[in-house]
This record gives C-alpha cells, sequence and structure tokens, in this order.
C-alpha cells in the first residue's frame, strides 16, 4: 500500500495476525500516575545515559505548537477517524478515540519536550535492531541496559503515551557520535488499512521509508529550542497537564531522586526552576513546589544526607554487598517530621521502595545499596515500575528462597540497627506524658495494680507525646486531614480508640462482629424476652497498644455505672475501613484474670466511679483504628 519513499506515518499491517485494543496492559501499567511514571522513567533513563564525571541534567518544557506544524497531523487525523469506525461497536475504545479526535480539532496543541543534556544520547540511529535508539522507539520488553543501570524492563517508555492525550511522542536525538535523527510513534488500535481487508498492527510511525527507519537531521517542534550538544528529546503532543501537575512532578522526582541530586549525580529543571544539590532545601521547604502530604518524607530525607547529627554505618548484607544505612532522632521540637520509616535507593541512587514502621521512636531512615551484586540481585526482580522487589518473579525455586533470605537480612539489619541507636542514644527512661492517665488506679504511693511492663517493653522514647482528645487521632494530618502516624494512647468519646490507619491485616482474620442490638435476647422456646444487651454509653475509654508484635492492648476508663453482667466489645477497621472483631486471647481486669468466651471478655462487673486497667492478648499484630464498647446484659 505504501510505496513511497518519503517522510510520512506510515501504520503497518499486522498479517492478518492479532488485533490490537487501545489501552494495551504495557500503557497501563503506568496509567494509575502518568505524572509519577514519567518523572520516574524519564529521569531514570538520563542518569543511565549520563557521562562519566559529568552531572546529568534534565529539563521538562511546556510549550505549544500549531496543529499544521506537527508533522503529518492529517494523517493521524485520518487514522483515528478509520478506528472510529472499525470500532463503533465497542463502546469503551469509540470513547477514548472520539477523546482523541477532540484534542486533534483543537488549533493549538499543548505539548511538553523533556530533554536531557550531559549524557550520551541515543547511539545507533542507523544501526540494526540492538541499538539503544532501535530499542527504545521500537522494543517491548527488550533492553540493553545491565548491572546497575537504573531501568532494565524495556517498557518505560509507554509512560509518555499515557501523558499524551492524543497518544503521540518523537524522540529525537544527537549523539556523541554526531549522528542527529528523530522518530514520531502513534500509538491508536487496529483498524482496517484504507482499501484492504488487512488490520493494522494498532501501531504508526513517522519515518523516512516502509521500513520506518529514523528521518535523519534535526526536530524543531519546540521553535525555543535547539540542540547543539548530545542528549536526548522527547516531545510529548497533547500534553495531559492537569492541575498541580508541576507540584505532583516535582515531588515525585524529589522522592525518587533526592540522593542522586544531593550527591550531585543529577539535576532537574521544570519550566524555569532549577533543582540542584544547593536549591535543595529552600524548594522543599516552599509549599508551591512540593506537595503538603509528602512534606516530612521529602524533608527527613534531605535531613538524613545533610545533618551532622545523622547515624551513619556501612553492612554487608550476605557476602552480596554493602549497604549504608543513615538514621535520624527527632526531638520533641522536630517530632512532626518523623516518617518511622526507611527509604530504600539503589545505585545510581534510585528510590524503589520504603520499609514502614521500622521503631516507635520517632525517626526516619535511608538504606542506600551501592554499585555490587546486591544492587544486581534485587534489581532484577523489580516490577516494571521500579517501586518494589517481587521475589515470585523468580522461577528458580533455590533462588528464590536465596533471595527471600537476603531481603530478610536487609530488613533486619535495618531494624536491628534503629533499635541498637535509638535505645542506647540516651540513658533515660520512657517517658510518654499523660501515660500514668492509661494506668488508672495507679497513684504515687499505691502500687497494689502490680507492675506495667507493658508500657516499658518499647524502645527508649525520649519525646514527649500529649495526649489530646481528637477526631482523627495522629500527630501529622496529610491534606485530606487523615493521620499518618499514631499518637501512642489517643482516644475519642463513646468508644473510639487509637488510630492508625497504616498497615495491613496480617492478623487472624476474624469475621466481622456485628455490633449488638439494643432490642434483647429472647429464649427460643419461647416469645418471652428474657435479657436487654445494651450499651453503657457516655464512657470515654484510653486504648494503648506498647507493641504490635506481641499484641497487647491496654483500655483504662472510669466506669459510670454499677453493672453485674457487662461484655466487651472491641473491633479494628482496616485500610477500606472494613470493620472486624478483634480475638481476645488472654485478659486480665485490675490484675484479675477475667472470663473469656469465644474469644470475648464476658461476665465483667463494674462499679459507678471505679477506674479499671484492661490488659488484653490480642490476636492482632498491627496497628489499626480501633472500636471500643462495653455492653450490660440486663
Amino acid at each position: 500500500m505504501f510505496n513511497n519513499e518519503e517522510e510520512k506515518w506510515r501504520f503497518p499491517g499486522n498479517n492478518y495476525g492479532s488485533d490490537q485494543g487501545i489501552e494495551t496492559p504495557d500503557m497501563e501499567t503506568f496509567a494509575k500516575d502518568p505524572i509519577a511514571s514519567l518523572a520516574r522513567e524519564s529521569c531514570q533513563n538520563s542518569i543511565d545515559a549520563k557521562l562519566k564525571g559529568k552531572t546529568a541534567r534534565i529539563e521538562f518544557k511546556t510549550f505549544d505548537i500549531k496543529k499544521e506544524d506537527i508533522p503529518g497531523i492529517d494523517s493521524i487525523e485520518e487514522e483515528v477517524d478509520l478506528c472510529l469506525d472499525y470500532r463503533k461497536n465497542n463502546k469503551k475504545i469509540y470513547d477514548v478515540l472520539e477523546d482523541i479526535k477532540k484534542q486533534l480539532n483543537n488549533e493549538m496543541i499543548h505539548c511538553l519536550r523533556i530533554s536531557d543534556f550531559n549524557t550520551t544520547g541515543l547511539v545507533g540511529i542507523t544501526d540494526n535492531d540492538s541499538s539503544p535508539f532501535y530499542l527504545l522507539t521500537k522494543g517491548s520488553g527488550i533492553s540493553d541496559k545491565s548491572g546497575s543501570k537504573g531501568g532494565s524492563k524495556g517498557i518505560g517508555k509507554f509512560a509518555s503515551f499515557v501523558a499524551s492525550s492524543i497518544n503521540t511522542v518523537f524522540y529525537s536525538t544527537l549523539n556523541f557520535a554526531g549522528e542527529e535523527g528523530y522518530l514520531g510513534i502513534c500509538k491508536l488500535c487496529s483498524t482496517r488499512h484504507k482499501d484492504t481487508d488487512e488490520k493494522t498492527q494498532g501501531i504508526g510511525y513517522y519515518g523516512n521509508d516502509k521500513k520506518n527507519t529514523p528521518i535523519l537531521g534535526k526536530l524543531r517542534l519546540d521553535k525555543s529550542f535547539s540542540r547543539i550538544t548530545p542528549g536526548t528529546d522527547i516531545y510529548i503532543l497533547g500534553f495531559r497537564q492537569k492541575e498541580n501537575w508541576k507540584k505532583d512532578l516535582i515531588t515525585k522526582i524529589l522522592d525518587s531522586f533526592m540522593v542522586a541530586i544531593y550527591y550531585e549525580e543529577f539535576e532537574v529543571i521544570v519550566d524555569d526552576l532549577f533543582i540542584n544539590k544547593n536549591t535543595l532545601s529552600e524548594i522543599i521547604d516552599n509549599n508551591d513546589y512540593i506537595s503538603k502530604s509528602s512534606y516530612s518524607n521529602l524533608k527527613s530525607q534531605y535531613l538524613l544526607l545533610s545533618d551532622s547529627s545523622v547515624y551513619h554505618d556501612t553492612f554487608d548484607i550476605g557476602g552480596y554487598g554493602s549497604v549504608d544505612i543513615f538514621l535520624k532522632k527527632f526531638n520533641k521540637e522536630e517530632s512532626t517530621l518523623a516518617t518511622n520509616n526507611c527509604v530504600m535507593v539503589r545505585y545510581p541512587f534510585m528510590k524503589i521502595k520504603t520499609y514502614k514502621n521500622i521503631s516507635n521512636v520517632p525517626c526516619s531512615a535511608m538504606c542506600i545499596i551501592g554499585d555490587n551484586n546486591l544492587n544486581s540481585y534485587l534489581r532484577e526482580i523489580e516490577n516494571p515500575q521500579h517501586t518494589d522487589w517481587e521475589i515470585n518473579r523468580v522461577d528458580d525455586t533455590d533462588l528464590r528462597s536465596e533471595l527471600k533470605n537476603i531481603i530478610n537480612e536487609l530488613r533486619d539489619t535495618i531494624i536491628n540497627y534503629a533499635k541498637e541507636k535509638l535505645s542506647s542514644s540516651e540513658n533515660n527512661e520512657t517517658d510518654i506524658e499523660g501515660a500514668s492517665e492509661y494506668l488508672p488506679g495507679i497513684d504515687e504511693d499505691d502500687d497494689s495494680m502490680g507492675n506495667t511492663d507493658v508500657i516499658i517493653e518499647q524502645p527508649v522514647i525520649t519525646k514527649k507525646l500529649k495526649t489530646k482528645v481528637k477526631d482523627k487521632i495522629g500527630i501529622r494530618p496529610d491534606d485530606d486531614g487523615n493521620a499518618l502516624f499514631p499518637d501512642i494512647g489517643d482516644y475519642t468519646d463513646e468508644g473510639e480508640g487509637a488510630s492508625i490507619p497504616e498497615g495491613h491485616n496480617h492478623s487472624g482474620g476474624s469475621d466481622i462482629h456485628d455490633t449488638p442490638n439494643e432490642t434483647g435476647y429472647k429464649n427460643e422456646d419461647s416469645d418471652n424476652e428474657i435479657m436487654t444487651h445494651k450499651e453503657l454509653s457516655g464512657m470515654q475509654y484510653r486504648l494503648l497498644m506498647p507493641d504490635k508484635n506481641s499484641g497487647k492492648i491496654i483500655i483504662s476508663f472510669t466506669s459510670l455505672y454499677t453493672e453485674n453482667d457487662c461484655e466487651l466489645s472491641i473491633h479494628y477497621f482496616d485500610d477500606s475501613k472494613t470493620k472486624y472483631s478483634v480475638e481476645v486471647l488472654d485478659c486480665t481486669i485490675n490484675g484479675e484474670k477475667a472470663n473469656l468466651d469465644n474469644g470475648k471478655i464476658k461476665n465483667i462487673k463494674l462499679i459507678d466511679g471505679v477506674k479499671y486497667k484492661m490488659e488484653l492478648t490480642t490476636n492482632v499484630r498491627e496497628y489499626y483504628r480501633f472500636e471500643v464498647k462495653i455492653y450490660a446484659n440486663r
């Protein structure tokens, strides 16, 4: 069909093979958070291509272009029309194509240029099918990256198409050999070739001939820019510029590449904002540049790298390679910066994931994996987004077991290091302001309640945490007002206990326990009501979970009632606000053994005005939001 040897869009036939949709798996991988994906994939590619001894720089620059200045725009519009006609009975695909058509009707097309500098550029513009230029533009699941390179899955390029409202991207490069060229790519869906019954592959190329080879020469879509040094330019046509996209982009770049920027391996320009080691601190402290909910994370990362008070040691992990662990303990004035997490970074200084809840003491940590075998092993089991290590990606049973041991040793090393440094930094006893209120009936001269070892099993804490009545319990709310980290032992009225929204259900998975009603129970053989089951309203419960791994919970309250037969109802809520009953394995009330029946505390006797302290051992092994209520059987 296409016989002319000229620069144009070509949508190759599928040789009567598979029929391709428009929302392909390679694009869906990055669809959840397009800006974050674009930030990570673009930056890591630039760092991987960095010239030795140079600081790689990447620039994100928006611009507008007249529709008629886009090479071969009429051919794209024609192909979209063919797709619309072919997919008119598929509403999902048709609606996506309709949106593309609307964007193409605009006289001006909004675009984003992503350019890197102090890099090699894309080698092999006219070479065979193993060159970097070929793999970037035509490869899928294929990469020439190995060792410690940041990206290696061969699908990161599709993040750019997700950010395009017309699914069209141009790649242009000038490499260190002096070669210069470009190629356009448009990802639509399979449709029938005009005047034939053969279908297309669903992808088009703006190239030089029927082999879709790159066009040699300079591409000038952004009239304000002309490349004169080696590097690569990516032009995203119809850029999906959502509100606060710059803030989202900057936040994600700093979160993922803080170490690379601080070590002066990398710097970034977002429109006119220059981000390097010298401007990091100012940018992090500016709400116009970063998301409020990420401030503690970004600030603590920066302090871990720059603060002289940080603990820093190097550890060998199983003989596979060394890691550097940085740990900072926060005092009372800085406690809002504590994340209690460890950021995991691997060479070339890209954050991969976060280990959460490494300590109950206010702190933040960072682990940097060097350029070694450990780095290479972990890189091989990263997911395509490079945000986690997934052991199940390994088929070999022995290797999978070995990798699991490596990861466990790495995590244990971090947790033990935090425990050692945070508990030995000062020899003060645990001092939680207001903790005495959680231990009713204990006065300075009264030890009748017995010891309180459960309170001091956690690492030494020097920070005092104020006990406050709050609707949402935690010490740092996010943009939506939800707490990110807990105050230990906060409470609310009417049975609400401590709230810690982080975490997942690793407990025994008890069934949901419906809250008892107040209409009473009836004898199965009689219509006569013999008992009522009524909540004791107005009670204020204080709940403390000193150590999640032990499953211990302490509940204290002052009774407002005198009752002889009561039952404790305690539930927890997961991240989706689903309610689960807590199974109580053991319980004492004011030091005396409580009566348990199928994991529930029953036959509780209360006296008006008396303080009660319940010490529970439960099946819960994670921090959650709890609900506490007591019902009287009358």
